[in-house]
Parts: structure tokens; sequence; C-alpha cells
């Protein structure tokens, strides 16, 4: 079976196995940025680190495979984790996170990437491996560890505002 563009058993190929009259490519709109796999959606991911009084938001936006969109999701929200406690940018780092996994639904709807045309060019010849969910890597162990001492310290500030001690 071939893809449209793939060259059938016995047709003849251009240099490097390309069809005779394609250039090699990079990526284009449907294909992912990162393998050339499809299908693919455009999505951004973002990231967020705080020192002290300051805050830095970095983006990452391509088209994305499901595999490569997972791994990219799983990248900047454990920079996010280990990096965004750190300073005022503690404010917004819910809000960074909530954004990342309202827009990981639209990767996670995607078909796991099936085919790659002959000609694309990528930056990595297969899919990105997404590796381990995040709550089984040391930055999403750190950023629930974390969290829940801030909450339970809220939590406890609450109280105590709420039922001062007796004097």
């Amino acid at each position: 079976m071939t893809f449209a563009g793939q060259p059938s058993a016995g047709q003849p190929s251009g240099p490097a196995g390309f069809p005779p009259g394609e250039p090699p490519r990079a990526p284009g709109d449907g294909e992912c940025e990162f393998c050339g796999f499809m299908p693919a959606t455009h999505v951004a991911f973002q990231s967020l680190t705080s020192i002290v009084i300051i805050h830095v938001i970095s983006t990452r936006q391509a088209w994305m495979c499901r595999s490569c969109g997972l791994a990219t999701y799983r990248a900047m929200v454990g920079r996010t984790l280990l990096a965004g406690w750190w300073g005022v940018g503690l404010f917004g780092l819910p809000i960074v996170l909530a954004m990342n996994a309202v827009k990981l639904r639209r990767v996670l709807r995607l078909q796991p990437p099936q085919w790659r045309r002959p000609e694309v060019r990528a930056t990595v010849p297969t899919p990105l491996d997404p590796g381990p969910p995040m709550l089984l890597r040391g930055a999403g162990i750190f950023g629930a560890v974390i969290g829940t001492l801030l909450l339970l310290f809220i939590l406890l500030m609450v109280v105590v505002s709420v039922n001062p001690p007796p004097r």
C-alpha cells in the first residue's frame, strides 16, 4: 500500500530515496514540526519561570502530532513545576498549568502519528517519546509536594485568622 506522493515498488526515486521532481522540504501545515508525521494540530504550550520579583513566560508554538505534543506538554509543565514557585510568578502558576491542560486536550484528540510524506525532512526521524506521566517524574512529584504544602499553609492561615488563639 502506498500513500499519495510515495513511489511504489519499482518506480524510480530521486536523490536519497525522494520521489523524482520532489525536493526535500520542511514540514508544513498539518505535519508535525518535530517529526513530520501526520495528523498534527497547531498548539502553543507555555512554561513559567519565576525568581523573586522577575518572571518569564516561555512559549513553544508549533504543529505537533499526538506524541510530540504530549512530550512538549510534559517538558513545559515540568519546567513550570520546578521553576515557577520561587517568586511573584507563583500567582500565575495555576493559570499557566490550567491553560496548558486545556490545550493538551486538543493534542490528545488526535490519532497516534500515522505516516510522513517521503519528501518531508524533519528534525527527528520518529515521533518524540512522551515519557512517563507527570506524577512519575521528579518535577511532578516536587510540584505536587510544594503545591500541597502551599495549600496547607494557606488553609492554616485562614483557620487561624477566623479563629484567633485566645490571649
